[in-house]
């Protein structure tokens, strides 16, 4: 046990009251302290203070936040020394911030850069809980995020060795039946393996491609993070990397829904949405659901992106990724209008459909054509790109894969692809990469999401723009697209207007009942760490959040610690993704 990737000897977070129900800022509430600026035993009122609960980066800005009608002193305390490295007092950030409550502040510790755990007192407020600064400190974060996805393994037993708390004996292991609306006895097509969609355990093209091409893009931006034994993977030992040992066992999925004609099925789930349930112990018939264009393009562009890098590892089996990604694409050419998926008559577990598969289409052709260099491609892509104006124009998510395609440009050589179609492409990055840096410096929380941009899965979406901005980054190396990336990593991992960290565990406040069957099945009082939680959603898009909150409320609040709450608190692998890089980008970039 003591070398499992989900031992408690790895937990960050120290706190362990349990609750079936909580809203944050009630809470926050209950724990505010009462203390003044030279009382060191009383906590902060987490209501009114909003930091990184986890730390900073030594070289890079330091900001926390404070909801004040008057500007106030503060200091940082080194925590092992007991003594003070710096007083000052806040700034004025945003008069009247409504997520706030009040004029919001900032405490700018910036000059701070050594090494070590400190404390920020502010007089009136409180002390904060300790956090580091150090140059590596997201580097866990990166890999508890990542070992996430074993976790979600669908097929294959994890022993508690590997696995600790959360080991079980392998779930799923008939899938599937190709789904009729025929009566008869139904065919079976083998479609083991894969990863669980992130709450639940439907096993859905479309996302799964999202994920897997977000890993297969870290890894091409840093193939030496996460070397053979690093992540804890099941194949550890066998000299590839724990990222693509990783990514491959959603691969080999992805290879087994390809049909005959070359199209890539859509999802592999059951007919109705199941309770929640271990997983080894879910016996329902799953069924394997018809193609859709989406799916198809996302599986040809993924394939093809694993056939080069994994090719000096496993020629035979990147030579078979490049086969597949081919077929696809044939499917395609014959089939140029979008093949929306829609669940037949009586299926309602989730849909995913993809209205526009444009972006998918895209993807594919670059990738097909950095991986073969056959001009067919390179022109598919550019007929794609003069049709499709902007060529980018919001941040990604599995409906939306142009992302991973500009990454995959930005990474080949600058000669490699037509010239035209590569300034389009960065022209329309760094444009957007601006539009967010500004929503950021217009935000007295400094997040790139304004009110009206809160929806479903809000924490992914401002990681989503994290990668917008860290591809601008890379690009252009313009500083401001770092530090507004950051300001998105901060935004997440407490300096939020809750003051949440929204992965489980880290930090000190962060979601202990998130809707994740895996977490609200098992027997222990803390969930699966590392998972990212969807966040404030003003929607109101379950009952549990209905009661909790009016539409009035300002939208970055609308969040509910609970396992009845669908649209604030679940689980999902394409945000883990997108957590994972961007955690990944701020340790080893």
């Amino acid at each position: 046990m003591a070398n499992s990737i989900f031992s408690p000897k790895f937990s960050q977070t120290g706190w362990n009251i349990r609750m079936r129900s909580c809203l944050w800022i009630f809470f926050a509430a209950l724990s505010a302290g009462s203390s003044s600026f030279g009382q060191n035993s009383d906590a902060a009122d987490y209501s009114r203070l909003f930091n990184n609960q986890i730390g900073y980066l030594p070289s890079a800005p330091k900001i926390a936040l404070v909801s004040s009608p008057t500007g106030l002193p503060f200091e940082i305390i080194d925590a092992e020394a007991d003594r003070s490295v710096l007083k000052g007092m806040l700034e004025l950030a945003e008069p009247e911030n409504q997520a706030g409550g009040a004029d919001l502040w900032l405490a700018d510790f910036s000059i701070v850069k050594a090494t070590g755990n400190y404390i920020l007192s502010v007089e009136g407020i409180g002390k904060s809980d300790p956090f580091q600064i150090d140059d590596r400190i997201y580097a866990p974060l990166a890999s508890r995020a990542l070992s996430v996805f074993t976790l979600h393994r669908s097929g294959i037993a994890l022993p508690k060795i590997l696995a600790g708390n959360w080991g079980r004996d392998a779930s799923h292991i008939h899938d599937g039946f190709l789904f009729s609306e025929a009566p008869g006895n139904p065919q079976i097509h083998p479609a083991t393996g894969g990863w669980f969609d992130g709450s639940d355990y439907g096993k859905y093209v479309v996302k799964g491609n999202y994920a897997a091409g977000m890993l297969l893009t870290l890894y091409e931006f840093f193939p030496q993070a996460f070397p053979d034994g690093s992540l804890m993977a099941p194949e550890r030992g066998n000299g590839a990397p724990d990222l693509l040992d990783e990514v491959r066992w959603q691969l080999e999925f992805v290879l087994r829904m390809q049909n005959d004609q070359g199209a890539f099925y859509h999802k592999v789930t059951s007919l109705n949405p199941i309770s929640p349930i271990p997983p080894e112990k879910d016996e329902s018939e799953r069924f394997v659901f018809p193609p859709s264009t989406a799916a198809t393009a996302g599986a040809c562009a993924l394939l093809a992106k694993a056939s080069r890098l994994y090719s000096p590892l496993d020629a035979t089996f990147a030579a078979a990724c490049r086969q597949s990604a081919q077929r696809g694409w044939n499917f395609l050419t014959a089939h140029a209008q979008n093949i929306e998926f829609e669940n037949p008559p009586n299926v309602h577990t989730k849909n995913y459909r993809d209205i526009d598969d444009a972006d998918e289409r895209f993807w594919a052709a670059v990738e097909l054509y950095l991986a073969t260099n056959d001009p067919v491609y390179q022109t598919g892509a550019i007929a794609i790109e003069r049709k499709r104006i902007p060529l980018l124009s919001a941040a990604g998510y599995w409906g939306n894969v142009m992302p991973l395609a500009i990454a995959s440009l930005l990474k080949a050589e600058p000669d490699s692809f037509d010239k035209e179609l590569r300034e389009a492409a960065v022209k329309d990055l760094l444009s957007l990469a601006d539009i967010l840096v500004e929503k950021t410096r217009s935000n007295g929380f400094q997040l790139s999401l304004r009110e009206e941009d809160f929806s479903w899965g809000s924490n992914g979406a401002l990681l989503q723009n994290a990668f917008i901005l860290c591809l601008a980054h890379t690009h252009s190396q313009k500083r401001a697209y770092k530090l507004a990336a950051l300001d998105q990593l901060h935004a997440v991992l407490g300096r939020n207007p809750l003051s949440i960290c929204y992965v489980t565990g880290f930090g000190r406040r962060s979601p202990k009942r998130p809707y994740h069957f895996i977490s609200m099945t098992d027997k222990f009082d803390d969930p699966v760490p590392g998972l990212l939680v969807a966040g404030p959603n003003p929607t109101l898009g379950d009952s549990a959040v209905k009661k909790a909150f009016s539409s009035g409320a300002a939208p970055a609040t609308i969040y509910l610690d609970s396992e009845e709450s669908l649209s604030t608190n679940d689980a999902d692998l394409t945000r883990n993704a997108a957590l994972a890089f961007i955690a990944s980008y701020f340790s080893f970039e």
